[in-house]
């Protein structure tokens, strides 16, 4: 069994497991209040009961941090309250757990305030524009519509035929010649004449090709569009001064003008 006079503020609280959770910050009757940190503070509180040894300056618990209490919760402030209210007489009970967690309570106000006026020594305005950003696309602008049509027209041709023609001519003869194969019947001779005619046929010749070429010319072509941006607008009230002009000596007059960014 532990000695509980033992145990004093800042002493290292450890759990069943080995895990260090703390130190003991304030001391109540039954129970006593773990604190975590300082800055990223998670506060426990154990009974006493909880203490199974005090070893090497360090209280170790029966169990570990995660059947502990936070300093936060209602149901143990109730239960101390309770418990305390009839015991706490005395100069040694002045100083009980409801005192420190009160204190522990306001030490992490003030850190906290602390933190948020550092964060605050910086503000930071972020300001935009609006820029154009051209995209050309193609679209189809017109037409180039080549028609072929067919005409026809009369067209003369002077072709040179040749044809046989009748010319009869009578020779005189030497009358005592003797008239071999003379039959003295009647029959016809039929001579043939002969002549060259027209016979008009059509083939197709190439008159040559119709090209069409597509070159591409470059133009300059003017764009506008209305665009934004966000302006800033510093005011200063009350008795706020400028830190490059306070380095610069430079007092600004009761009726300095707004400064524009």
């Amino acid at each position: 069994m532990f000695d509980r006079t033992g145990i004093r503020e800042g002493m290292v609280v450890r759990s069943s497991d080995g895990e260090k959770l703390g130190k003991v910050f304030a001391m109540g009757e039954d129970a006593f209040h773990i604190e975590k940190g300082l800055f990223f503070p998670k506060d426990y509180v154990a009974r006493f009961s909880d203490v199974t040894d005090v070893r090497d300056g360090e209280i170790i618990l029966a169990h570990g941090r995660d059947r502990l209490r936070s300093a936060d919760e209602a149901s143990f402030a109730s239960t101390r309250t309770s418990s305390m209210s009839g015991t706490a007489t005395g100069a040694g009970a002045g100083y009980g757990l409801n005192e420190g967690l009160n204190a522990s309570a306001t030490r992490d106000a003030n850190l906290n305030a602390s933190q948020r006026l550092d964060s605050d020594r910086e503000v930071s305005v972020p300001v935009a524009r609006e820029e154009l950003d051209v995209v050309k696309r193609e679209r189809e602008a017109g037409q180039v519509r080549i028609t072929k049509e067919v005409v026809t027209e009369e067209q003369e041709v002077d072709v040179p035929v040749r044809k046989e023609r009748v010319r009869v001519e009578r020779r005189a003869v030497d009358p005592s010649r003797p008239a071999m194969n003379a039959s003295f019947k009647d029959e016809t001779i039929v001579v043939p004449l002969r002549e060259e005619e027209v016979d008009v046929r059509k083939r197709v010749v190439s008159e040559g090709d119709v090209v069409i070429h597509k070159d591409a010319v470059e133009e300059e072509r003017r764009v506008a569009e209305t665009v934004r941006r966000e302006k800033v607008d510093v005011r200063t009230d009350g008795e706020v001064e400028d830190a490059d002009r306070a380095r610069s000596g430079f007092t600004a007059p009761d009726d300095d003008p707004l400064k524009r960014y």
